[in-house]
């Protein structure tokens, strides 16, 4: 009796230690989260203050520099969906979402240029910036090219942002179809005992106290190397610096033909075209008209679904564009009335800030042609339109008045 009451004992002592253990991992959990919050915090707010006091001056035209003005708003709306895009990677990798793209990337040139920005920011901090790559590097190889530069952006800007004197270096080595890339800097360093945890979502060093930011950049890091089939290690020692290596798979790939210049669009061949777009946000419709009326569309405006039914049923549009997530009547119930009045030749393009929100809700028809996933690049847009419409683009020529490039 004696033994089982001190086999009982034990039992009991593990499990009140198995208990606390647990307990201390729930309550540092909570306590990331509550940093990563107050983190993300300041990181939207400082670029919505910029927004906000810019767009307020804009509005009593009291600012100096109407230019300066909006690119400093372009650049905060930039930081703030580069933020919120951070978030939904991680979501997309921890659920098997996300995929890699396998592109012909000319990757000279495509690190060369990003050595050109970073060079310029460390030159703006007062830091040496060294870079090297081998002279083996092939001219192209075949890579996702945006997490590529995903890993790169996010690891270099860590280096510099946490590197007050000093050095920052880049390192490429290249062999038997696998690129080295380590990034080096005399920062501030970090401790032994937190460098696993620093690629842990909502973890931060205790060094990068004070320092601005979400610490998501090395959990994307991390997690895109591991899907690529790389991986992203780090040696470092606090007040000395640190070296992050990134190991990636990416095999020689032949060249392809450069790209295109870049041209302006100013209008459109054949008859003029209607487009009538569906949003109860003005901001997003008063945008879109901006875009498409000066090509040569005619643009018509609903602030509801009812509202979009009705000048649908008169004015016979080539297009609708609408919002998903409308009150009253939704997007996808105004798709359903309208492939039911209209017939196939009526394109529907879906707009919604909710990539979930775009899978039709219901068994049944497709009741949109095509979608766009807010905030949307204007040449995305502009793709979009070209195919659904079936048009050819008329570009910048000087020789040719804009006013006759559409025939009304």
């Amino acid at each position: 009796q004696t033994a089982m009451l001190v086999d009982e004992i034990e039992a009991h002592q593990r499990t009140d230690a198995a208990l606390q253990k647990a307990k201390e991992v729930a309550e540092a959990a909570n306590f990331a989260k509550t940093r990563f919050i107050f983190g993300l915090s300041h990181e939207i707010r400082t670029p919505l203050s910029s927004i906000d006091g810019y767009a307020q001056l804009l509005e009593r035209k009291a600012v100096r520099d109407p230019n300066e003005a909006v690119r400093v708003i372009r650049r905060s709306t930039e930081h703030i969906t580069n933020l919120v895009d951070g978030l939904l990677d991680i979501s997309k990798i921890e659920t098997g979402a996300l995929h890699i793209q396998r592109d012909i990337v000319p990757i000279v040139g495509f690190l060369d240029q990003l050595m050109d920005m970073f060079r310029l920011q460390a030159a703006g901090k007062g830091l040496e910036f060294r870079y090297t790559r081998s002279a083996n590097l092939p001219a192209c190889v075949y890579a996702d090219e945006k997490r590529v530069r995903q890993i790169l952006l996010n690891l270099l800007s860590n280096a510099i942002k946490f590197t007050n004197h000093g050095f920052v270096s880049f390192d490429v080595r290249y062999s038997t179809s696998q690129a080295v890339f380590e990034v080096a800097d005399s920062g501030i360093g970090i401790p032994a005992a937190e460098l696993e945890r620093i690629f842990e979502p909502f973890e931060r060093g205790t060094a990068a106290a004070g320092v601005p930011g979400t610490g998501l950049g090395l959990t994307i890091s991390k997690l895109l190397a591991q899907l690529i089939g790389g991986e992203l290690t780090v040696k470092s020692e606090p007040g000395r610096g640190s070296v992050f290596t990134v190991r990636l798979l990416l095999s020689e790939a032949a060249p392809t033909a450069p790209l295109p210049a870049v041209r302006t669009i100013v209008g459109y061949s054949g008859p003029a075209r209607t487009v009538l777009i569906a949003d109860d946000d003005p901001a997003n419709s008063g945008l879109l008209e901006e875009i498409l009326t000066p090509l040569g569309f005619r643009v018509l405006v609903a602030d509801n679904g009812p509202r979009c039914l009705e000048l649908a049923a008169t004015c016979d549009p080539d297009l609708v564009i609408l919002d998903i997530a409308m009150p009253g009547m939704t997007g996808w119930q105004v798709a359903a009335t309208l492939r039911e009045t209209h017939d196939e030749v009526l394109a529907v393009l879906m707009v919604s800030a909710d990539a979930h929100e775009l899978t039709t809700p219901r068994p049944g028809p497709i009741l949109h042609d095509d979608y766009l996933i807010k905030p949307f690049d204007h040449d995305e847009l502009l793709d979009r339109i070209q195919t659904l419409l079936d048009i050819d683009w008329i570009y910048e020529n000087p020789s040719a008045p804009v006013a006759a490039l559409v025939n009304a």
